[in-house]
């Protein structure tokens, strides 16, 4: 999906034309707005309004009456075209890969990045908040891209454009209506799990479920099976974590639920192999999902329905890193939530350049900051923080991974699931105990089996993928090659480039690792943009 808002071009609108995916059909085409699509996207009318939705991520529901209802009640973004000229929207949690880039009197966008960065042939700029938050947060957040030009249209918001005066490009915002959720009328877990039940599609013939070791995959597989007629299979893989109790627990739950059940195997350099796969398909915006492929591909070959867990761990249940957050103030909340996210991120001098570890934590802070100011004060800012940031990454497997060749269901994603979730006050999911109650009433013959999310210890990890001789000499490899990249570095790091030794040592504490495969992510996209990009240094 592509296209451009405002007064734009048809020389720049053929080279994005050029440099996105084959297949791209004209949808509309007027003055103010143009749209290309693969496929047909959904439409809508209303009185005045029509408009087209962008990867609905709420299906079933009522056809929108304007972009903020398309926003938040079907959780897509979209082209709106009214009286007043065309509005290019993004859903109302910023999930949608929606990116923007604005030259002359329009605005150009695009659902990749790519198509974007050929618009002109201008240098463009590095990001660096994008970057920062891209170790911090494992994920860019707000309106950030890898390239300062290029921006992801934040949540709840538009672009208006019209056709009279000199404002002829808008910005739109307004408040989903869930952020006004109190929690005095909190879903009993019976009615929650009841809400979820609803979201998942009866639909007849074989559908998939992605089975991990956790409680969300569990809860989900426990009410398709009660469909009638249904037609489950489970599918499950290593996350190489190097415990691989996920196969192990999603055994178990798939043999008490009499589910067939799929394991997609790994080979021991699978990683190696796939971790610049994932990059691409992701566009760099992102440190998640490094193990993904292998188990994506296999969802791609069997052209049946899967459903997806996502959102369900974020929405409901709270970790127990926030000390103090109940009696807190609005700033002093926003920095217990920012640490307890941030926890992997090493701090320590030896690992950065001087100055470079400072200026990536205050970067990430202050686009931290930004982003979640708009929900100061909620009493679930915690659960709405993880949403608006770290979410943003973890969306990007159904959307850029199992999606889009995998139709992908995910009975969390919606905004009945979400707004009952914020009314659930934080002190009810204390020790899992919200959680557990709707595993009883919707999981009872799964729900006390051994589960990932289960407190205590656990065993020793052994080798991962990620993390075996070849995977870190290429991530070491790329990182050498990059005299701008190897600035950023202190001297601890700086050593494991050359020796093998030194560089396995690094890998038993996930701090040095995440940083590693970060430069070797950011060394790896400068030498794919390196003809376009102006580097500016970080510090």
């Amino acid at each position: 999906m592509c296209g451009a808002i405002g007064k734009w071009d048809a020389r720049v609108a053929e080279r994005l034309l050029s440099a996105s995916p084959r297949g791209l059909d004209e949808v509309h085409r007027s003055p103010l707005a143009a749209l290309w699509s693969t496929g047909e996207p959904e439409n809508w009318s209303a009185g005045p309004r029509s408009g087209y939705l962008f990867s609905s991520a709420a299906g079933r529901l009522p056809q929108p009456h304007s972009w903020q209802d398309a926003a938040e009640r079907r959780l897509a973004a979209g082209l709106v075209l009214d009286r007043e000229g065309a509005v290019l929207h993004t859903d109302a949690l910023g999930l949608n890969e929606l990116n923007v880039r604005p030259l002359g009197d329009a605005l150009y966008f695009s659902a990749r990045i790519d198509p974007l960065v050929q618009l002109d042939d201008s240098p463009l700029h590095v990001d660096w908040s994008a970057w920062a938050n891209l170790l911090v947060m494992t994920t860019a957040i707000g309106d950030e891209t890898p390239f300062a030009e290029i921006k992801h249209v934040e949540p709840a918001t538009a672009w208006r454009a019209t056709g009279e005066g000199t404002d002829r490009l808008r910005y739109e915002r307004f408040e989903p209506s869930w952020l006004a959720a109190e929690p005095d009328k909190p879903p009993a877990p019976e009615e929650m799990v009841d809400l979820i039940a609803e979201r998942i599609p009866n639909r007849a013939g074989p559908v998939a479920i992605g089975l991990s070791g956790g409680w969300d995959s569990r809860l989900l597989a426990s009410l398709a099976v009660r469909r009638p007629g249904s037609q489950i299979e489970a599918w499950t893989t290593s996350t190489d974590d190097g415990l691989d109790l996920d196969i192990a627990y999603a055994r178990t739950v798939a043999g008490a639920l009499g589910l067939p059940h799929q394991v997609v195997p790994r080979a021991p350099e699978s990683w190696l192999h796939e971790h610049l796969n994932v990059w691409r398909r992701t566009q760099y915006t992102t440190l998640d999902h490094g193990w993904a492929m292998p188990y994506a591909r296999a969802m791609h070959r069997l052209h049946a329905p899967l459903i997806d867990g996502c959102l369900g761990d974020a929405l409901l249940r709270t970790r127990p890193e926030y000390p103090g957050l109940a009696s807190a103030g609005d700033e002093e909340a926003r920095g217990i939530t920012w640490k307890a996210l941030s926890g992997h991120f090493p701090r320590q001098e030896e690992v950065w350049a001087p100055g470079v570890g400072g200026t990536i934590a205050d970067l990430s802070r202050s686009s931290f900051d930004r982003v979640t100011r708009p929900v100061e004060g909620h009493h679930a800012m915690p659960i709405i923080a993880r949403l608006l940031t770290r979410c943003r990454g973890i969306f990007t497997s159904p959307q850029w991974l199992l999606g889009p060749e995998a139709e992908v269901w995910l009975p969390f994603a919606d905004p009945d699931v979400i707004a009952g979730a914020l009314r659930v006050p934080l002190k009810a999911r204390e020790e899992h105990a919200y959680y557990q109650a709707m595993l009883r009433y919707g999981a009872p013959q799964v729900a006390s089996l051994p589960s990932t999310n289960d407190p205590g210890d656990k065993p020793a990890p052994g080798p991962q993928h990620k993390t075996s001789t070849a995977a870190l000499a290429s991530l070491a490899g790329r990182i050498a090659a990059s005299e701008q990249v190897r600035a950023l570095l202190g001297p601890r790091l700086l050593a494991t480039l050359s020796d093998p030794e030194l560089r396995a040592r690094q890998t038993r504490w996930s701090g040095p690792l995440y940083v590693l495969q970060w430069a070797s992510m950011l060394a790896h996209w400068q030498a794919e943009y390196g003809s376009r990009l102006a580097w500016d240094p970080l510090t």
